[in-house]
C-alpha cells in the first residue's frame, strides 16, 4: 500500500489512483480504483482464500463484540479510540492458533490462550500500573466464581490524578468471556457457553487522597454459577478520583486509570 509523503493535497480520485485517510490515521493512503466485485469475490474459485479469510473475521468480530459488551460497565472511561482495534488483533491471534480447525471455520479457543488476552492494553496513556501492580495482588478459587484484590499500602502518586481530587476508590471488574466456534448448522461463529459476556464489579469504600488504603475488595457472580472449562474470566483492576459535592454526592474525574490484571 503506497502512502503520500509529499505536501500535495487534493480530494477524490486522480485518473486511476484513490486517496482516503483512515480514521484516527493522520496518513493519506493510495490504491488503484477498481478491483474485483461483490459477485466475483464470494462466487469465484479464485477467490476461495479471501472468503474463508472472511468468515474467520466476521467470527472474530463477534467475539470482540461478546468481550466488549462484558467490559460494557468501564468501557467508555477506561478504553481510547484505538482500544478495538488492538482487540480484534489479539482474538485474530487466537483464532489462527487453533490447531484442528480447517481454515475458514478455525474456533477462537481464548481458554487455551489466556496469556494473550491478558496482554489486552485498555488504554495507550492513562495508566498508573506499576502503583496497581505494586500494592494490589489478586486470587481466586478454584470454582472461579469470584476474585479477590488485596490492597496493601497505596496511597496514589498526586502527580496522576487532578489536584482538586479530594477522594479515591479501587475497583475490581469481572467479565466472562467464552470460548467461539463455527457452528455448521447455523452458519456462524457462536459462543461455547450461554455466560457468556457476564460480568460483575466491586468498589472499595472512598477514600480521601493522600490516605494509604489497605483493603480487601470480592467481585463475585450470582451464587450457583458453575463455570465450565470453556470460559475464562477477565479481571481488571482500577481506581477513580472523584471530588464531593453539597457534602452528598461524590462526582468522578475522568483521569482515572485501568489494567486487565488477570485472565483465569
Amino acid at each position: 500500500m503506497a502512502e503520500q509523503t509529499g505536501i500535495i493535497e487534493y480530494r477524490g480520485s486522480f485518473k486511476s489512483i484513490r486517496h482516503y485517510r483512515v480514521a484516527h490515521d493522520k496518513r493519506t493512503l493510495a490504491g488503484e480504483k477498481g478491483g474485483a466485485n461483490i459477485d466475483l469475490i464470494m462466487n469465484n474459485p479464485v477467490f476461495a482464500r479471501t472468503r474463508e479469510n472472511m468468515k474467520e473475521f466476521k467470527g472474530c468480530g463477534v467475539a470482540v463484540k461478546a468481550i466488549r459488551y462484558g467490559l460494557l460497565a468501564i468501557f467508555s472511561e477506561y478504553t481510547d479510540t484505538r482500544f478495538m482495534g488492538r482487540l480484534v488483533a489479539l482474538v485474530k491471534k487466537i483464532n489462527v492458533r487453533d490447531p484442528e480447525g480447517t481454515r475458514g471455520r478455525r474456533a477462537i479457543i481464548i481458554s487455551d490462550n489466556r496469556a494473550i488476552m491478558k496482554s489486552m492494553n485498555l488504554h495507550e496513556k492513562r495508566k498508573m500500573d506499576n502503583q496497581l501492580k505494586r500494592f494490589v495482588t489478586t486470587s481466586h478459587p478454584e470454582s472461579r466464581a469470584e476474585a479477590i484484590i488485596t490492597v496493601n499500602g497505596l496511597n496514589p502518586d498526586p502527580s496522576f490524578y487532578p489536584s482538586s481530587a479530594q477522594f479515591y476508590r479501587v475497583i475490581n471488574h469481572l467479565s466472562i468471556i467464552s470460548d467461539f466456534a463455527y457452528s455448521e448448522s447455523n452458519l456462524k461463529y457462536e459462543a461455547l457457553n450461554s455466560l457468556d459476556t457476564m460480568n460483575t464489579i466491586a468498589y472499595s469504600e472512598y477514600t480521601p487522597v493522600n490516605t494509604t488504603l489497605t483493603v480487601s475488595v470480592k467481585a463475585a457472580f450470582p451464587e450457583g454459577i458453575v463455570l465450565a472449562e470453556n470460559v475464562s474470566v477477565l479481571q481488571c483492576v482500577g481506581i477513580e478520583f472523584y471530588t464531593l459535592s453539597g457534602g452528598v454526592e461524590y462526582l468522578p474525574y475522568s483521569s482515572g486509570s485501568m489494567l486487565v490484571y488477570d485472565v483465569f
